[in-house]
């Protein structure tokens, strides 16, 4: 059974996925900060292609303890 957390909750390099049945893996990077420029965000990284990336609100709710 999977486990459910919200993303700023998750340590630097940890492993997560943000859909319960999503084949992708991200790693959990850097946090940031509000500016000029847009809101707070958490950099995620995919586990497979280290060039793609995502930024999320750091709210989000990601999935942890899948079979990976």
């Amino acid at each position: 059974m999977s486990k459910t957390i919200t993303l700023k909750a998750l340590k630097k390099g940890e492993l997560f996925k943000r859909k319960l049945d999503s084949k992708t893996v991200f790693i959990r990077e850097h946090f940031n900060r509000k500016d000029s420029f847009g809101p707070a965000s958490i950099c995620c990284s995919d586990a497979e292609d280290i060039n793609r990336e995502v930024f999320l609100n750091p709210n989000t709710t990601v999935f942890l303890d899948f079979n990976y």
